[in-house]
C-alpha cells in the first residue's frame, strides 16, 4: 500500500532535519542523479534558503561578523531552531540571543544583531496613521490634565549597553564600525517606522521614562509631573515640550487617549 500524502511530507521533513527517516524508500531510482544525490540537494537546499533568511534580516551583523563566522553561526542556530511556521518571518527571533551565548565576551554582537532584529520588525510592522499639532491644538486646557498618547504599534525601546549604534550606522555607510565599547550609562534605542523606512535613534533615561510610561497608558500630565521631580519646573516644561514635538515630528503618536 502506499503512504498517505502526510506520511510522504513528514517522512520527507524529517530527512531534512536529520530524523530517522523512510523517504528514500519512496523515490523511484533511475536518471543520471541517483536517490541519496537528490535528497542531498534538497537536505542542503533547505539550509540554504534559511541561511539567506537570517542573512537578509541581519544584514549588518552578517557584515560585521564576516561570511565565515556568521555562516558558522547561522548554521549552528539553524540546527537548534527548525522553523515552526510557513513564514519565515518570525525565524530568526531567537538568533541575538544565541549569538550572545556564542560570543559571551563580545556583547556588540548580539546587540547589533538586536537593532537588526527590531529594524526587520518596525520595517513589516502594522501601518497607523500619525496625528499631527493639528490635533493637538483641539484639545482643551482642562483636557490637558488627562491626555495621552496612544503610539505607532512599530514603536520599540531596546535597552543597549555598547556603542551598538555607531557600528550599525557605519556599516550602513560601508565605513570601519568603531571599536566596540561599552556605554558610560543607560540607555535605549527607540526604533519605529516613519512612512516606510524605520528608524532608529538613541535616547536617554528622561525620554524613555517618559515614553515607558506614556505606553503603559500613563497621561502626558503624569509624564510632565513625574520630570518636575528630577529637573526644575522650568526643565521639566522645557523637555516635555520638545520632546512632544519631536514624537509628534518622528510620527510616533497615532491617537489621543483620556480625553
Amino acid at each position: 500500500m502506499k503512504p498517505a500524502l502526510r506520511d510522504t511530507q513528514i517522512a520527507f521533513h524529517n530527512h531534512l532535519l536529520d530524523q530517522p527517516s523512510a523517504i528514500a524508500e519512496e523515490i523511484v531510482d533511475g536518471g543520471k542523479v541517483g536517490i541519496d544525490l537528490r535528497l542531498h540537494i534538497y537536505h542542503n537546499a533547505y539550509r540554504v534558503r534559511l541561511q539567506e533568511c537570517l542573512q537578509d534580516t541581519f544584514e549588518k551583523t552578517w557584515a560585521y561578523l564576516g561570511d565565515n563566522a556568521f555562516e558558522a553561526a547561522a548554521l549552528a542556530y539553524i540546527e537548534m531552531n527548525p522553523s515552526t511556521s510557513r513564514s519565515l518571518r518570525d525565524f530568526g527571533e531567537m538568533f541575538p540571543s544565541m549569538l550572545a551565548d556564542r560570543f559571551p565576551a563580545d556583547g556588540d554582537i548580539a546587540e547589533l544583531a538586536e537593532i537588526d532584529w527590531h529594524l526587520r520588525r518596525a520595517f513589516d510592522g502594522p501601518n497607523a496613521d500619525p496625528i499631527d499639532s493639528d490635533t493637538l491644538a483641539t484639545l482643551a486646557a482642562e483636557d490637558w490634565e488627562t491626555v495621552g498618547f496612544l503610539f505607532a504599534p512599530t514603536v520599540q525601546l531596546l535597552p543597549v549597553r555598547y556603542n551598538s549604534a555607531g557600528i550599525w550606522h557605519a556599516l550602513d555607510e560601508t565605513q570601519v564600525p568603531p571599536t566596540a565599547e561599552a556605554l558610560p550609562g543607560p540607555a535605549w534605542l527607540l526604533i519605529w517606522r516613519k512612512g516606510w523606512q524605520p528608524h532608529f535613534r538613541t535616547i536617554g533615561e528622561a525620554e524613555h521614562k517618559a515614553l515607558a510610561s506614556l505606553i503603559q497608558g500613563n497621561s502626558f500630565a503624569d509624564v510632565c509631573a513625574a520630570m518636575a521631580e528630577q529637573f526644575s519646573d522650568e526643565d521639566a516644561t522645557l523637555l516635555a515640550g520638545e520632546r512632544l514635538g519631536a514624537w509628534l515630528q518622528d510620527e510616533l503618536i497615532v491617537a489621543l487617549t483620556g480625553t
